[in-house]
């Protein structure tokens, strides 16, 4: 569920970025702290062929390459972005975003040495972001298909540099498509044919589509399993909090990724979406959040083979009307929910930001397994 706020106010500070250096200009990484065994997990993995992900958005000062700088230190290697259909799509056949962020991230992240995974949310949690002339038609309408592979085409042609980790066709589908075989069936049909148009657009990158963990495995599992039969790899958001918004126990991660990988054996697994909040609303805590990513990384190591992605959400805490935005968009005022959403970030939203434990923990268990 949670991303940065749809409007990507954060990536105003990515564009001053980008106009700032102009084409050619380069950061240069700090130098990651040696290795610290206090609070590491004893055993550890190598990393291998598995890829280390952050969802990036900037603290209050909002300077990007800081932010951009921390994923580096973090041992980030791809970076995740979403982007919706009826901010792209004005009218039928007219793309003319403004600003273009497909086109500014092209520019920037090859620069750095990040890869992408893009996220086309045409479905997004609770929402339907078709353009508004497409509204109310179903998914597997003919139309419906033939203008989304226009758009296929569209955001190929804005990327071309960009080296893309994975790309996804909906984020957190079940949230909309709930329990009714109709709509997953049309989806289905949507779905397929947008894969198949995409692969031949970037051939090689793994597609697939955003489902919940608790609808991967819960009430809507058949559903998802069978719209999977058209997926390169299983994408899965993972947060692990009760109905209320409190957290659940940190060490509960091992059970579930165990869950995760006997329900879809002998299948490619990317965690597109991971993050644990520290507020108290939530009964959580910074050492708590601490506590969890350490499990989180000893659970990616017994499941390497099939977990190939880890997407943390997310670099900083919200603002407090970044929380608002959020709150709105998915129809919520629970302040545990806004919490939540607040609180996801491995450093403090005010002033420049300052690290959680979290962050030395996130730091020392990706060095000790190469990410650096």
């Amino acid at each position: 569920m949670p991303k940065t706020p749809r409007y990507f106010l954060f990536l105003s500070a990515l564009l001053l970025s980008v106009l700032a250096c102009g084409e050619s200009g380069e950061v240069t990484s700090d130098t990651i702290p040696p290795e610290q065994e206090t609070g590491t997990s004893q055993e550890v993995l190598s990393k291998g062929e598995r890829t280390l992900e952050l969802d990036v958005n900037p603290s209050q000062n909002g300077d990007y390459d800081q932010a951009i700088e921390h994923a580096r230190q973090l041992g980030a290697e791809s970076i995740r972005l979403s982007v919706f259909w009826d901010e792209l799509e004005s009218a039928p056949g007219v793309f003319n975003p403004e600003p273009n962020w497909l086109a500014i991230a092209n520019d920037y992240y090859p620069a750095r040495g990040f890869r992408l995974s893009l996220v086309i949310a045409v479905l997004d949690t609770t929402e339907i972001r078709l353009p508004q002339d497409l509204q109310g038609k179903p998914l597997d309408h003919p139309e419906v298909i033939a203008r989304f592979q226009d758009l296929l085409d569209y955001i190929a042609m804005q990327i071309p540099d960009l080296e893309l980790t994975s790309l996804a066709i909906g984020n957190e589908i079940d949230g909309v498509l709930g329990a009714d075989p109709d709509a997953w069936g049309a989806y289905g049909t949507f779905y397929t044919s947008g894969a198949d148009h995409a692969r031949s657009l970037w051939p090689g990158v793994p597609v697939g589509t955003k489902v919940q963990y608790e609808g991967l495995l819960g009430p809507s599992a058949e559903f998802a399993r069978s719209l999977n039969q058209s997926s390169d790899v299983i994408m899965t958001t993972y947060y692990p909090l009760r109905g209320d918004f409190t957290v659940r126990e940190p060490g509960g991660i091992q059970s579930d990724f165990q869950r995760l990988v006997e329900a879809y054996p002998d299948r490619e697994i990317q965690i597109t979406e991971i993050g644990y909040p520290t507020a108290e609303a939530n009964k959580s805590s910074p050492h708590k959040q601490a506590e969890f990513i350490r499990h989180m990384f000893s659970a990616w190591d017994e499941h390497a083979e099939q977990i190939t992605l880890l997407s943390y959400s997310w670099l900083s805490d919200l603002s407090g009307s970044s929380v608002k935005e959020l709150s709105r968009y998915y129809g919520l005022s629970n302040r545990a929910f806004g919490e939540f959403l607040r609180t996801l970030g491995l450093r403090t939203y005010p002033g420049k930001g300052e690290d959680k434990p979290g962050y030395e923990s996130f730091q020392q268990e990706a060095a000790a397994r190469g990410w650096e």
